[in-house]
């Protein structure tokens, strides 16, 4: 399991783009989430300009939907510029998309697969110039999972349930070890949250250029 930063510099502007003068520095993006092919929900610190961020995203034909969240969030719904979807189809989890500001995106993925980092930065690479930040192997006790878990994640990455659209249903995982739905979905999310809890407290490296 790796868990890689990477900086992304779009060729053009999107809409993002255009709001990010309202905070002083980087935006900080939370709670990002694909919906089907070319959608994405995500939160934002936007900060005391809240409202002005809001006005100039509405004005735009790529945002969906816009919510108010707390005293200075906003829940943004809109077309992605591609980089979301080309993480997931690539079996990437996103942590975070950390901030943008300008043509400037920075992720934070984990990725289970050496060759899923490679085919993540390969697809970024047609929306910008990449630039690969940081990257830790993760190994040893501490990223150990308990033998149902490891299997249970490792049957539904072969079967291609991080893939985007899922490969396989979590029934039909539920079927192949004889056990119920909450079952599967626990077993999952343990996986998943101890995978995820490593790899935040585990401390980034610089990344090496050849290590992908």
């Amino acid at each position: 399991m790796l868990r890689a930063t990477i900086l992304l510099e779009l060729n053009e502007d999107y809409v993002l783009s255009h709001v990010s003068d309202l905070v002083d520095g980087p935006v900080v993006v939370t709670n990002c989430e694909v919906l089907g092919e070319t959608d994405i929900r995500f939160v934002v610190d936007a900060g005391e300009r809240r409202d002005e961020m809001a006005d100039r995203l509405a004005a735009s034909e790529v945002v969906r939907d816009l919510e108010l969240v707390g005293d200075d969030q906003l829940l943004i719904t809109k077309r992605s510029s591609g980089a979301l979807p080309i993480i997931r189809e690539n079996h990437g989890m996103l942590q975070r998309m950390s901030q943008f500001y300008g043509r400037s995106r920075v992720f934070d993925v984990v990725v289970f697969r050496r060759a899923d980092l490679k085919a993540i930065i390969s697809g970024l690479r047609s929306l910008g110039t990449v630039e690969l930040r940081r990257l830790k192997p993760f190994v040893g006790p501490s990223t150990r999972l308990s033998k149902r878990q490891a299997e249970v994640v490792g049957y539904a990455l072969e079967r291609g349930y991080y893939d985007w659209p899922r490969g396989v249903t979590v029934e039909e995982i539920a079927a192949a070890f004889e056990v119920s739905r909450p079952t599967v979905l626990e077993h999952l999310r343990r996986a998943e949250k101890k995978l995820l809890s490593d790899a935040l407290a585990d401390a980034t490296t610089p990344a090496n250029p050849d290590s992908t």
